[in-house]
């Protein structure tokens, strides 16, 4: 899950590889009615039941509102969806959530389709754009949205800082230490001139976050980052020994 452009199919592709040259049965599911093109084959592929582009044509919508019809027929598959899954029992199954996040992630049929869908053992990844995350302002925003996508649904979750390979890996480091460190992060926010007293309250909730705040560098490009996030996959899935 995350903002459009943030890198969530490519990540997608590039993890599943990853996974299944790690031995792994993957399932993919597309779950955004309106792409027009993505970088791997779905397994299972919503735009097969359900397809904003055919919606917006017969029912003359905007591209908003063929969006957000298309979510709420979704909701009317899900059993045919969980039938789909069911046939392939993968060991890992990821879900590629649509790119307009605030229609999949604030409205209710996102909700109702994450409860129907996720398995006992599930988990978000939240992809953060590195571009976004070159400042401790663009960064703390970022954190902010993923915070109100954990609230939202209520699964355990973690960050990614995708696209990791576009930045410095100096500048890199000091967005992991950013959220490492929060005074770093508080004396960061102030040379931006923002207002201190939100600055410290912001903080303060992104300290509640716990560990699962700290980004995780990862390039879906060159693969760098893919090793820690599976150990983490499988530390959080399987309750393995806790990933260094």
């Amino acid at each position: 899950m995350g903002t459009a452009g943030s890198g969530k199919s490519t990540l997608t592709s590039s993890l599943s590889q990853y996974l299944e040259d790690q031995g792994s049965e993957v399932a993919i599911l597309n779950l955004d009615p309106a792409a027009e093109y993505l970088p791997y084959t779905p397994d299972i592929d919503i735009r097969d039941q359900v397809n904003a582009r055919q919606l917006m044509r017969k029912y003359k919508l905007g591209p908003n509102a063929s969006m957000i019809a298309a979510m709420d027929l979704v909701i009317t598959r899900v059993d045919e969806i969980r039938e789909q899954i069911s046939a392939f029992e993968p060991d890992y199954l990821i879900i590629d959530t649509p790119g307009q996040m605030e229609i999949f992630a604030f409205r209710g049929s996102g909700s109702l389709l994450v409860n129907r869908l996720s398995a006992e053992k599930s988990l978000v990844l939240f992809t953060i754009d590195s571009n976004q995350a070159r400042t401790p302002s663009g960064l703390v925003s970022n954190l902010l949205l993923s915070l109100s996508a954990q609230y939202r649904f209520q699964k355990t979750q973690y960050n990614i800082l995708n696209k990791s390979d576009l930045l410095d890996p100096d500048l890199v480091d000091d967005v992991v230490s950013w959220v490492e460190n929060p005074q770093q992060l508080e004396l960061s926010l102030q040379s931006e001139g923002l207002e201190a007293e939100l600055n410290m309250r912001i903080i303060q909730i992104i300290e509640a976050m716990g560990s699962t705040s700290i980004p995780i560098p990862v390039s879906s490009m060159t693969r760098s980052g893919l090793d820690r996030l599976h150990a983490i996959l499988e530390q959080a899935l399987t309750g393995g020994e806790k990933p260094q």
